[in-house]
């Protein structure tokens, strides 16, 4: 009898291990995929360069600079952006615009982060002197990737614009909503989309929209050619100015 018995343990220890041995491949296959996918780099940024010259009957210079820097939030991150455009025709400055913002985030789940910002600009040939933005509210990740990312902005925002002369200096409260899509459409090309609308509450006509539409091929790890098309609207403008203000890039971009 004590002869059976051993033998019945032998047979039942002989047939668990192979399940044991089974049950722990996956778990180490899934450890070594870990291991194997990429990290997220914790800084993001970029310097993109645009410049054309023209000569002959007529003689055109346009200057662009575009830098931007994300820390990723673990769970506090920064963002910061700043755009410089010229335009020259004939040795007369005929567009200038500066424009710099910081936004300070905090992740609070896998799709939720909060954010608190500050931008101004300069636009001379708008008649914006100055105009400075306040923003607080909410990004909500729609998508997460990694082919398609898909970020939607809300917000309230206070503006004070200083205008000039002699148009009167504006302040209002406001809001935001953006939207911010990008495509990986292979290894070596991208498409992204941001659209964003700000809201005046003391004037509901006095609305302003814009639009970022870019494509981006990369030569090498770090350089990559980006044509650009970038629309700004504003419903009421300033004076006699025109509602609508395009600008169209093509420019070589250093990734850091």
């Amino acid at each position: 009898m004590t002869r059976i018995a051993l033998l019945l343990t032998l047979a039942a220890v002989s047939t668990s291990i192979p399940r044991v041995a089974q049950a722990q491949e996956p778990a180490a296959a899934s450890e070594e995929a870990a291991e194997a996918a990429p990290v997220e780099p914790l800084w993001k940024g970029e310097t993109a360069l645009s410049y054309l010259a023209t000569s002959g009957n007529s003689e055109t210079e346009t200057l662009g600079l575009d830098i931007s820097a994300i820390r990723r939030p673990t769970p506090w991150g920064v963002e910061f952006a700043a755009q410089f455009n010229r335009a020259e025709q004939d040795q007369e400055k005929t567009a200038e615009r500066y424009f710099a913002a910081l936004r300070g985030t905090r992740a609070l789940s896998k799709r939720w982060d909060a954010f608190f910002g500050l931008s101004a600009e300069r636009d001379r040939f708008s008649s914006i002197d100055l105009r400075g933005i306040v923003e607080a509210g909410a990004v909500y990740k729609a998508l997460l990737g990694p082919k398609h990312v898909l970020d939607l902005d809300f917000a309230l925002t206070w503006t004070d614009e200083d205008r000039l002369d002699p148009e009167p200096d504006e302040s209002w409260l406001g809001g935001l909503f953006g939207a911010d899509y990008a495509w990986a459409i292979s290894d070596n090309a991208s498409f992204s989309q941001g659209v964003a609308y700000f809201a005046n509450f003391d004037d509901s006509g006095d609305w302003r929209a814009e639009s970022l539409t870019a494509v981006t091929a990369s030569l090498n790890s770090r350089l990559a050619l980006r044509f650009s098309y970038e629309v700004r609207y504003r419903n009421e403008p300033i004076g006699l100015n025109d509602d609508t203000d395009t600008t169209t890039k093509v420019a070589l971009v250093w990734n850091l």
